[in-house]
């Protein structure tokens, strides 16, 4: 008798953070991806804390790569009951070792800072606490790219790079049941070809159901040398003004692909020579679980590590600053300077700290590196926000703010779709996630014409039967 088999959509349908899907096949269940929402402080509270289902009643997750917004809210599930394994690969778990510790530490700060400031409001919560996390780290289960594994009896997984950052990656579901088979392809976030440091993303044996990310399905990014030179002309106007350049960069892969393209902007002299500073003890943890999986490199980028000891995730004009004391210097040191510092969408870290303190100069500017969710500071920042709340106080907004969408790790519309065309069979069904409606329909509309196959964007919550 075949078992029913379903997915439901809980948490990026129409939005790009929380990644969080309930797979289905009898009474059985699993999850892909447990992601934070990141937003609105209240409506993030409640979507953080709440599950449609039992945790302890999970069988198992499956994780596609290390951003909080896919794995940042394991530990709620680990300290809601759930009690099995977590599945990644290897650089995806080294990864998580240094990204939930620090997500812990950073929630703690955070509302220990919400509750001293709040007026006539009740004192706030943290989501977990550390032994949450050391408990969701003794969980994790590593696999290697490429070599399938048994998730349940009748369900086998089989993982491939997806080139978004390190150790990302696309799964294959392939599940039997009753003498029906198949196959459901999650592409987790899709990287980009041809980028700097990682491989290209790999295409997987075709699917009959295709998971797949939106967040850039109506735009394409500008090309590699278009990106280059407008960087280059921020750092030359910022220093010409004796400015700093404050770039809010995600400590995992955004901000190892800007230090190495500062390396090459360095090299050529096509900048002025400034200092850099790295203000993420997350980040510098991070750029070694970088340095311990070369062979996520692409052949160039290996070959420059393996020849220049390193290089280009470290170098002679750059300075990774681990201290709270070094990081309140950086805000009373003369001249100008690139400060990279987490998070990547201003919601927490360092950079909120740099905000407030360079935000209202109008000879510095702030530089955008990557996708900036709605409700998010960095996505008011975008908006053109002359005042925003900086730990919950108002301050001006004086300094240029830039975007440059070039560094973006995820593929945009015609990466998208060409990686999709590739996939040998066509998925007959599409569900577009991760992204914003405008996005997700835009692409969608562009993918029922290439392909010819039905596709569906989820509403929050709603669920579907896989087997036709």
């Amino acid at each position: 008798m075949t078992e029913r088999l379903s997915i439901r959509f809980e948490g990026a349908a129409r939005t790009v953070t929380g990644s969080r899907h309930r797979i289905q096949l009898g009474d059985r269940f699993w999850l892909f991806d447990c992601g934070l929402h990141q937003g609105h402080r209240d409506e993030a509270e409640h979507l953080n804390r709440t599950f449609a289902f039992e945790p302890r009643d999970l069988e198992s997750v499956v994780v596609s790569h290390a951003h909080l917004d896919h794995t940042g809210n394991l530990p709620t599930l680990v300290s809601q009951g759930y009690a099995g394994k977590i599945h990644a690969t290897a650089a995806t778990a080294d990864l998580c070792r240094v990204m939930l510790p620090d997500s812990a530490f950073l929630m703690e700060r955070d509302v220990d800072r919400v509750n001293r400031h709040a007026r006539n409001r009740p004192p706030r919560r943290v989501l977990y606490a550390p032994a949450d996390v050391e408990e969701t780290l003794a969980r994790l289960v590593e696999h290697p790219y490429g070599r399938g594994w048994t998730l349940l009896p009748g369900v086998e997984v089989c993982e491939f790079d997806a080139g978004h950052i390190l150790g990302s990656a696309i799964t294959t579901f392939d599940i039997r049941s009753g003498g029906r088979r198949l196959r459901l392809g999650m592409t987790g976030d899709l990287g980009r070809p041809a980028r700097r440091i990682l491989r290209d993303p790999e295409v997987p044996p075709g699917v009959d159901v295709l998971v797949m990310e939106s967040t850039y399905g109506d735009r394409l990014h500008s090309p590699a040398e278009e990106t280059e030179r407008r960087l280059a002309e921020v750092i030359t106007r910022v220093a010409a003004r004796g400015g700093r350049l404050l770039v809010p960069a995600f400590a995992v892969g955004r901000t190892q692909e800007l230090v190495a393209t500062l390396h090459d902007l360095c090299e050529r002299g096509d900048v002025p020579d400034l200092p850099i500073f790295v203000d993420s003890p997350m980040a510098r943890r991070a750029t070694e679980v970088f340095r311990r999986h070369p062979e996520c490199f692409d052949r160039e980028a290996r070959e420059a590590f393996e020849k220049n000891d390193g290089q280009p995730l470290g170098f002679s004009r750059l300075r990774y600053v681990t201290t709270q004391d070094e990081s309140r210097a950086l805000n009373d040191r003369p001249g100008p300077c690139i400060i990279i510092s987490a998070s990547g969408m201003c919601e927490g870290g360092r950079i909120l700290h740099h905000l407030r303190h360079g935000l209202g100069d109008a000879r510095n500017a702030v530089l955008l590196v990557g996708y900036q969710a709605d409700g998010t500071l960095g996505r008011r920042l975008q908006d053109g926000a002359q005042i925003v709340n900086v730990f919950g106080e108002p301050v001006p907004r004086g300094a240029e703010v830039v975007t440059l969408d070039g560094f973006s790790a995820h593929a945009d519309r015609q990466e998208l779709v060409a990686w999709a065309a590739r996939l040998t069979p066509p998925p007959g069904r599409i569900f577009l996630v991760h992204g914003e409606p405008g996005s997700a329909e835009s692409l969608a509309a562009v993918l029922k014409e290439r392909l010819g196959a039905r596709v569906f964007v989820p509403e929050p919550g709603q669920e579907f039967e896989l087997w036709t």
